[in-house]
């Protein structure tokens, strides 16, 4: 018998009743509202989610991460609109970033800064590059075990 990934609906007894949802994508959706203010953005997506739905709305990814009480890193996606609605200085700070995170997961520290650096000339205020540009100094200093997955552990819920 398959376990279903989530369910949603009336849950409880005849006596005490409750709407709700639980699962293992519910759970992962719950960690990833959390990890947003890391990034300081608004709304971050799991691989699978954005897949769904990269043919309608536009997003890039952002990291792959280690969420409390899961086993396997998540990749994450930040939504970012519809894909008419980008201009070419969010496309092009997609382009830095992108390159930035490639570098980044070579453990290529100085050239990961220098691409996040160039992703905030465009948009100073970007925070997954801000993020990654204060990760990427500090493994500089303490760099991570060099047989890791690239992916970064969440220290809270």
């Amino acid at each position: 018998m398959r376990t279903p990934e989530h369910m949603v609906g009336n849950m409880g007894s005849r006596n005490r009743m409750d709407y709700t949802m639980m699962g293992d994508t519910v759970n992962t959706a719950a960690r990833l509202e959390g990890v947003n203010k890391i990034y300081d953005i608004y709304t971050l997506v799991c691989k699978n989610t954005f897949e769904k739905a990269s043919n309608r709305v536009a997003g890039r990814e952002i990291d792959a991460i280690n969420v409390v009480g899961k086993n396997e890193p998540v990749v994450v996606y930040q939504l970012l609109g519809s894909p008419e609605d980008l201009n070419e200085d969010i496309l092009n700070t997609i382009k830095h970033y992108a390159q930035g995170l490639r570098q980044y997961r070579k453990m290529n520290w100085n050239r990961a800064i220098a691409a996040f650096e160039a992703a905030l000339k465009i948009t100073p205020d970007d925070g997954p590059s801000l993020a990654l540009v204060q990760r990427c100094r500090a493994y500089k200093e303490s760099p991570p075990p060099a047989d890791g997955d690239g992916s970064y552990t969440m220290k809270t819920k």
